[in-house]
């Protein structure tokens, strides 16, 4: 599968979460692409741009998924959106909570 921009929307999965979940950028957001706001590396604050995968399988019993991540890693070098670099459909990030790799699945275009 062919690097693309990802945009709001794109569809998300985590290694330690049993759903997919939506990548939402925030209204402000002014750069599009085809229409739809363009995602940054900085597009990763739990429960606002990255929403729960259901329940997490790092937990014991198994309990409600609450993200805790930072920021993604492998946004495009030299290509800024909003003072961060573009992200890209094989960035991936790293939930805290629960040690999974959060990963696009769907660029959302």
């Amino acid at each position: 599968m062919a690097i693309s921009y990802v945009v709001d929307g794109a569809e998300t999965s985590c290694t330690m979460g049993v759903n997919k979940s939506t990548l939402k950028i925030l209204p402000t957001r002014k750069v599009v692409l085809r229409g739809s706001k363009r995602a940054n590396i900085g597009d990763s604050a739990p429960l606002i741009n990255i929403l729960p995968f259901g329940f997490c399988k790092a937990t014991s019993p198994t309990k409600p998924c609450t993200p805790a991540c930072s920021l993604w890693s492998g946004g495009k070098t030299g290509t800024l959106v909003d003072n961060h670099l573009a992200l890209l459909s094989n960035s991936t990030l790293i939930c805290t909570a629960g040690g999974g790799i959060i990963s696009i699945t769907k660029d959302g275009q």
